[in-house]
């Protein structure tokens, strides 16, 4: 303790040493029913949870099968239901987005033969993202499920662009030229700017891919799985698109002169109407467009404070 007088006084000589517990820094209670002894199961960084979860689910049997009666270890917190609620809640809003998006095909473009086409782009695209993110080692989570959600919409333009002219073309082609080369005409016309088109949305988000740290970890399966579904969309758009359209989709019935029974579904020809106007009086009048574009401006930017921040959408 100290020297006095050159002569030492040691701990011994003042108190009674003898070895007794750690300092407590807190404790564990369980359902408010008094303590508990608990642990924490801990993953490393880029290990699958769901994956180390059910690892840690057998570890915990092997445990409990070794304790001695009346003593278990029981999970209190168990992490893999706040996984699946989040794998359901994107995987809901991935299915709502594809029945959404068949119905519009459908709506919009008069037929169940086009609309059928298009619609396979969905699943091939999907499929092809799910093939890929397995080769690549990219877990479904809340993230890259998610991306596949935003992507439902992107999924289709191409095969909706490529159909379309399919159609138009059918419409407006000698009757007598073969099917095949009809289809492969309006294919190739528009083959080169849907690919491009399909290829900047990837591009944009290629900067995600460079993110580091937590916003990294969160925003890049997100941008992988959105890239993958995009490839596997162009690559039906420019190989199965046009095979889909020969074996399913059929020129329009003929009426007497040789004209084309409809061209457009009743929807379609109702908002043109309404459109055209509209286009034709901000076309004349430069004064409007730029008021009405400057009010729309002014609207957003009011509105933008009013937002709110919420990161995560809630779970179901």
């Amino acid at each position: 303790v100290k020297a006095v007088a050159g002569r030492p006084v040691y701990l011994s000589q003042v108190a009674d040493v003898a070895i007794g517990g750690e300092v407590r820094h807190g404790l564990a209670t369980m359902d408010g029913q008094g303590e508990t002894v608990a642990g924490m199961v801990l993953k490393l960084i880029g290990t699958n949870t769901s994956e180390v979860i059910a690892a840690a689910k057998e570890r915990l049997e092997a445990i409990n099968s070794v304790l001695p009666p009346g003593v278990r270890a029981v999970a209190y917190y168990d992490q893999a239901t706040l996984v699946a609620k989040c794998v359901a809640t994107v995987t809901d809003a991935l299915v709502e987005g594809v029945v959404l998006v068949v119905v519009v095909l459908l709506v919009f473009l008069g037929g169940w033969r086009p609309s059928a086409v298009v619609a396979l782009s969905i699943p091939f695209s999907i499929l092809f993202a799910f093939i890929l993110m397995q080769a690549f080692g990219i877990s479904a989570n809340l993230m890259s499920l998610g991306g596949l959600a935003i992507a439902i919409g992107m999924m289709v333009d191409g095969a909706v662009v490529m159909v379309e002219n399919v159609d138009r073309v059918l419409r407006q082609s000698d009757p007598e030229e073969p099917r095949v080369h009809v289809v492969a005409r309006a294919c190739v016309e528009v083959a080169r700017p849907v690919a491009f088109a399909i290829l900047i949305i990837i591009v944009v988000f290629l900067p995600l891919f460079t993110l580091q740290g937590v916003e990294g970890k969160t925003f890049r399966p997100l941008a992988y799985t959105v890239a993958l579904a995009m490839g596997g969309s162009l690559l039906f758009t420019l190989f199965l698109a046009p095979v889909a359209s020969y074996l399913f989709m059929r020129g329009p019935r003929r009426t007497g002169a040789g004209g084309a029974a409809h061209e457009e579904t009743r929807i379609v020809r109702f908002l043109r109407r309404r459109y055209r106007p509209l286009v034709a009086l901000f076309v004349r009048s430069r004064a409007l467009s730029l008021g009405l574009f400057a009010g729309v401006l002014a609207a957003g930017a009011a509105a933008f404070p009013l937002l709110g921040a919420e990161f995560v959408r809630s779970l179901r």
